[in-house]
C-alpha cells in the first residue's frame, strides 16, 4: 500500500511546497505581507527607546483614558498635562516631550473658558462643541480631516489629542454594551491612525468606585494606559497609573486644587477657578536629599537672595523666585553637582539635582521660574 503524502496550502503536496515558499516571485500579495512580517526569533533586537509624550505616563500615539469620581479634579489634571506638553515643560517629575495639542471640552461652557485663562499663556487648540464619536453621525472621519487641514497650515500635525469627557461623545450609546464602545474605539482608532495623536479620553467612574472607570470592561481592554484618580479627606488628590501596556505601573502624581481670581463680574464679586497644584504624597517627605542636590538648593538659596522677584500672576506664589536659567547656568559653572569639566554631563547631573528636588517638593518650577517651597 502507497503511504498518502501530506498536502500542504491548496492541495500541493510537501515536495512542491518547499519550492513554492522558496520562490517569492509565486506568492500572492498577502501572503508575501505575512511572510516579511515573520522574524526569527534568536534575531530580534530589545527595543530600548520608549517614544513619550509624559514619560512614564503618556506614550506617542497610544489611548489612554484618565478617570475619577466627581470632584476629583479631572478636567483640571487633563488641561494641566495639555498644558504642559504643548510648552514641552517638566510634568512633576517628569521628563515631557513638546508636542502640538487639541484639547475637545465638548462639556463647553464659561467654566471651562475661566479654566483656560487661568493658564500662564496656552499654546493649544480648543475644540469648545459638543460632538458625536459613536455610529452613522460620528465626526471621526470630519475631525481627522480638520486636524490634518490644521497640520498643513501650521507645519506640523497633532501629538496629543484631549476629548472631555466621554460621556459627551457616546451620541447617546450606551457605554455598558460592548457594541457601542466597540464602535466607539473604532472612531478615535481612525483618529489615531490619520494623525499618529496620543488620544485620551477623560472618563468617569461608576457608582461602586473600587470597580474602575464607569463602562464595559472591553474598553478597559482596547486602551494602553489606564489613570484612576482618587481624592483624600483633606483634598489631596493622587492620580496613579494602573494600567500601562508593556511598561511599569504604580507612578503617582500627587495634587491639590488651588483657587485662583480671575477678575470681577458685573456685580463686584471675584471670579474664580482652579490650578493644579504639585504636593507631596504622604509617603513621600523631605528627607534624605543627596549631597548634589542640597548644593543646587543652596546656590538656589543664594541666588533667590541676590536677585529674587515677585511676579504677580495668579498661577505663581506670593514670594520672590529667580529665571530657572539663571540657577542652571549658576549650577553648572559653580555648582560643583559634578567633578566632570563635560557640558553634558554637568547638564544631566543638574537634570537629576532638579528632578530629586521636585519630587521631595523642595521647589516649585513653573513656566521658566523657579521658587522655593515655603
Amino acid at each position: 500500500m502507497t503511504e498518502e503524502r501530506n498536502t500542504g496550502p491548496e492541495g500541493t503536496h510537501e515536495s512542491s511546497v518547499s519550492h513554492l515558499y522558496g520562490n517569492r516571485a509565486r506568492l500572492k500579495p498577502r501572503a508575501l505581507s505575512l511572510l516579511d512580517a515573520t522574524t526569527w526569533a534568536a534575531d530580534m533586537k530589545p527595543c530600548l527607546e520608549r517614544p513619550y509624550l509624559v514619560k512614564g505616563w503618556l506614550d506617542q500615539s497610544a489611548l489612554s483614558v484618565l478617570y475619577g469620581p466627581s470632584n476629583s479634579g479631572k478636567s483640571f489634571l487633563a488641561l494641566d498635562l495639555a498644558h504642559h506638553v504643548a510648552k514641552g515643560r517638566t510634568w512633576g517629575s517628569r521628563r515631557v516631550n513638546r508636542g502640538r495639542v487639541l484639547y475637545i471640552a465638548a462639556e463647553g461652557g464659561g467654566g471651562f473658558a475661566n479654566r483656560v485663562s487661568a493658564l500662564d499663556d496656552p499654546e493649544f487648540f480648543v475644540l469648545s462643541i459638543p460632538i458625536t464619536l459613536t455610529g452613522t453621525e460620528s465626526a471621526a472621519g470630519p475631525l481627522a480631516e480638520v486636524l490634518q487641514h490644521l497640520a498643513a497650515v501650521g507645519g506640523s500635525g497633532f501629538d496629543l489629542i484631549v476629548i472631555d469627557t466621554m460621556a459627551r461623545v457616546m451620541g447617546g450609546r450606551d457605554e455598558n454594551a460592548a457594541p457601542d464602545i466597540a464602535d466607539l474605539v473604532r472612531n478615535l482608532d481612525l483618529i489615531r491612525r490619520v494623525t499618529g495623536a496620543h488620544v485620551m479620553l477623560v472618563h468617569h467612574t461608576g457608582k461602586d468606585t473600587g470597580r474602575g472607570a464607569r463602562g464595559h470592561s472591553s474598553l478597559r481592554a482596547a486602551i494602553d494606559t489606564e489613570i484612576e484618580l482618587s481624592r483624600d479627606d483633606v483634598g489631596q488628590i493622587t492620580a496613579e497609573v494602573t494600567k500601562q501596556r508593556d511598561g511599569p505601573t504604580g507612578y503617582r502624581f500627587c495634587y491639590q486644587l488651588r483657587q485662583v481670581e480671575l477678575g470681577l463680574d458685573q456685580d463686584g464679586d471675584p471670579v474664580t477657578t482652579c490650578l493644579v497644584d504639585p504636593a507631596v504624597p504622604a509617603e513621600a517627605g523631605r528627607a534624605g536629599a543627596s549631597e548634589a542636590a542640597r548644593k543646587a538648593l543652596s546656590l538656589l538659596n543664594r541666588l533667590i537672595e541676590e536677585h529674587g522677584e515677585v511676579r504677580r500672576k495668579p498661577q505663581y506664589p506670593g514670594h520672590a523666585g529667580v529665571t530657572f536659567e539663571l540657577w542652571r547656568e549658576a549650577c553648572m559653572t559653580e555648582g560643583e553637582l559634578s567633578a566632570s569639566e563635560n557640558r553634558d554631563t554637568r547638564k544631566r547631573a543638574f537634570n537629576r539635582c532638579r528632578e530629586e528636588l521636585e519630587t521631595a517638593r523642595e521647589i516649585l518650577v513653573r513656566d521658566d521660574l523657579v521658587w522655593r517651597v515655603q
